[in-house]
Protein backbone atom coordinates (compact mmCIF):
# COMPACT_ATOMS: atom_id res chain seq x y z
CA UNK A 1 0.00 0.00 0.00
CA UNK A 2 1.55 3.82 -0.90
CA UNK A 3 1.75 6.08 1.60
CA UNK A 4 -1.00 8.29 0.85
CA UNK A 5 -0.92 10.91 3.57
CA UNK A 6 2.78 11.78 2.27
CA UNK A 7 0.85 13.66 -0.48
CA UNK A 8 0.27 17.16 0.50
CA UNK A 9 -3.40 17.52 -1.44
CA UNK A 10 -4.57 13.88 0.49
CA UNK A 11 -3.43 16.10 3.89
CA UNK A 12 -5.12 18.48 2.89
CA UNK A 13 -8.52 16.82 2.02
CA UNK A 14 -7.99 15.00 5.42
CA UNK A 15 -7.21 18.63 7.82
CA UNK A 16 -10.08 20.49 6.12
CA UNK A 17 -12.46 17.93 5.48
CA UNK A 18 -12.69 16.54 8.85
CA UNK A 19 -12.74 20.00 10.85
CA UNK A 20 -15.96 20.85 8.47
CA UNK A 21 -17.26 17.33 9.81
CA UNK A 22 -16.23 18.27 13.10
CA UNK A 23 -17.98 21.64 12.99
CA UNK A 24 -20.78 20.18 11.60
CA UNK A 25 -21.35 17.64 14.28
CA UNK A 26 -20.48 20.82 16.54
CA UNK A 27 -23.66 21.89 15.85
CA UNK A 28 -26.05 19.33 17.28
CA UNK A 29 -24.39 20.34 20.92
CA UNK A 30 -24.43 23.76 19.94
CA UNK A 31 -28.41 23.98 19.10
CA UNK A 32 -28.98 21.70 22.54
CA UNK A 33 -26.79 24.12 24.69
CA UNK A 34 -29.29 27.40 22.90
CA UNK A 35 -31.91 25.11 23.58
CA UNK A 36 -30.84 24.53 27.73
CA UNK A 37 -29.97 28.45 28.26
CA UNK A 38 -33.60 29.81 26.15
CA UNK A 39 -35.26 26.77 28.13
CA UNK A 40 -36.50 26.10 24.54
CA UNK A 41 -37.28 22.31 23.67
CA UNK A 42 -38.15 20.17 20.92
CA UNK A 43 -40.49 17.84 22.56
CA UNK A 44 -43.20 18.05 25.22
CA UNK A 45 -41.16 15.03 26.81
CA UNK A 46 -38.67 17.56 26.75
CA UNK A 47 -40.49 20.11 28.63
CA UNK A 48 -41.20 17.48 31.27
CA UNK A 49 -37.81 15.76 31.72
CA UNK A 50 -36.56 19.73 32.14
CA UNK A 51 -39.31 20.58 34.75
CA UNK A 52 -40.53 23.38 32.22
CA UNK A 53 -43.96 23.99 31.69
CA UNK A 54 -45.07 23.64 27.87
CA UNK A 55 -45.41 27.31 26.11
CA UNK A 56 -48.79 28.98 25.62
CA UNK A 57 -47.45 30.39 22.28
CA UNK A 58 -44.52 29.01 19.86
CA UNK A 59 -41.67 31.46 20.13
CA UNK A 60 -40.95 33.48 17.62
CA UNK A 61 -39.11 31.72 14.22
CA UNK A 62 -37.90 34.43 13.37
CA UNK A 63 -35.95 36.19 16.41
CA UNK A 64 -35.59 32.45 18.80
CA UNK A 65 -32.01 31.62 19.51
CA UNK A 66 -32.82 27.92 18.70
CA UNK A 67 -34.64 28.55 15.46
CA UNK A 68 -31.28 30.41 14.49
CA UNK A 69 -28.72 27.66 15.37
CA UNK A 70 -31.28 24.93 13.62
CA UNK A 71 -31.37 27.45 10.16
CA UNK A 72 -27.24 27.14 10.76
CA UNK A 73 -27.13 23.44 10.95
CA UNK A 74 -29.17 22.75 8.09
CA UNK A 75 -27.47 25.11 5.90
CA UNK A 76 -24.16 23.36 6.70
CA UNK A 77 -25.69 19.55 6.12
CA UNK A 78 -26.84 21.46 2.52
CA UNK A 79 -23.38 22.89 2.06
CA UNK A 80 -21.34 20.93 3.80
CA UNK A 81 -22.10 17.37 3.07
CA UNK A 82 -21.43 18.01 -0.49
CA UNK A 83 -18.27 20.06 -0.44
CA UNK A 84 -17.08 16.65 1.61
CA UNK A 85 -18.16 14.69 -1.64
CA UNK A 86 -16.77 17.28 -3.82
CA UNK A 87 -13.63 17.70 -2.52
CA UNK A 88 -12.54 13.82 -2.41
CA UNK A 89 -13.57 13.85 -6.65
CA UNK A 90 -11.32 17.44 -7.09
CA UNK A 91 -8.19 15.96 -5.37
CA UNK A 92 -8.64 12.66 -7.60
CA UNK A 93 -8.36 14.97 -10.18
CA UNK A 94 -4.72 15.41 -8.90
CA UNK A 95 -4.55 19.72 -9.15
CA UNK A 96 -1.69 21.52 -8.48
CA UNK A 97 -1.40 21.90 -4.45
CA UNK A 98 -1.54 25.65 -4.05
CA UNK A 99 -4.71 25.72 -6.08
CA UNK A 100 -6.12 23.30 -3.98
CA UNK A 101 -5.29 24.68 -0.54
CA UNK A 102 -6.21 27.23 -1.42
CA UNK A 103 -10.09 25.86 -1.98
CA UNK A 104 -10.02 24.14 0.40
CA UNK A 105 -8.51 26.15 3.27
CA UNK A 106 -10.57 28.71 1.17
CA UNK A 107 -13.87 27.08 2.15
CA UNK A 108 -13.38 26.38 6.12
CA UNK A 109 -12.94 29.98 6.51
CA UNK A 110 -15.69 30.94 4.89
CA UNK A 111 -17.96 28.46 6.36
CA UNK A 112 -16.77 29.57 9.93
CA UNK A 113 -17.22 33.17 9.22
CA UNK A 114 -20.77 32.03 7.71
CA UNK A 115 -21.57 30.69 11.24
CA UNK A 116 -20.06 33.33 13.37
CA UNK A 117 -22.08 35.86 11.38
CA UNK A 118 -25.65 34.17 10.76
CA UNK A 119 -25.06 33.58 15.35
CA UNK A 120 -24.73 36.90 15.48
CA UNK A 121 -27.44 38.06 13.24
CA UNK A 122 -24.22 39.93 10.83
CA UNK A 123 -25.05 41.08 7.53
CA UNK A 124 -24.12 41.68 4.39
CA UNK A 125 -20.95 39.01 5.55
CA UNK A 126 -23.10 36.41 6.27
CA UNK A 127 -24.33 36.33 2.37
CA UNK A 128 -21.02 37.75 1.46
CA UNK A 129 -19.29 34.46 2.97
CA UNK A 130 -22.25 32.07 1.62
CA UNK A 131 -21.61 33.31 -1.81
CA UNK A 132 -17.98 32.96 -2.14
CA UNK A 133 -18.17 29.36 -0.64
CA UNK A 134 -20.49 28.82 -3.78
CA UNK A 135 -18.23 30.45 -5.73
CA UNK A 136 -15.45 28.12 -4.60
CA UNK A 137 -17.85 24.42 -4.93
CA UNK A 138 -18.81 25.73 -8.46
CA UNK A 139 -15.04 26.46 -9.32
CA UNK A 140 -14.20 23.04 -7.88
CA UNK A 141 -17.08 21.30 -9.98
CA UNK A 142 -16.37 23.20 -13.09
CA UNK A 143 -12.60 22.17 -12.76
CA UNK A 144 -13.37 18.49 -12.07
CA UNK A 145 -15.94 18.49 -15.06
CA UNK A 146 -13.05 19.42 -17.25
CA UNK A 147 -10.59 17.44 -15.91
CA UNK A 148 -13.27 14.37 -16.31
CA UNK A 149 -14.50 15.06 -19.70
CA UNK A 150 -11.07 15.96 -21.33
CA UNK A 151 -8.70 12.98 -20.60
Amino acid sequence: MTNLIADANVRTLLQVDTLLVMGLMSMTGYTSLVRKSQKVYATPEDYALNRVALPAVAPSQVDDPVARSRRIHQNHLENVVPFLVLSVLFALTEPGHGLFASLLWGYLALRVLYTLCYSRGIQPYRSLAFTLGMVIQVTMALLTSLAAFSA
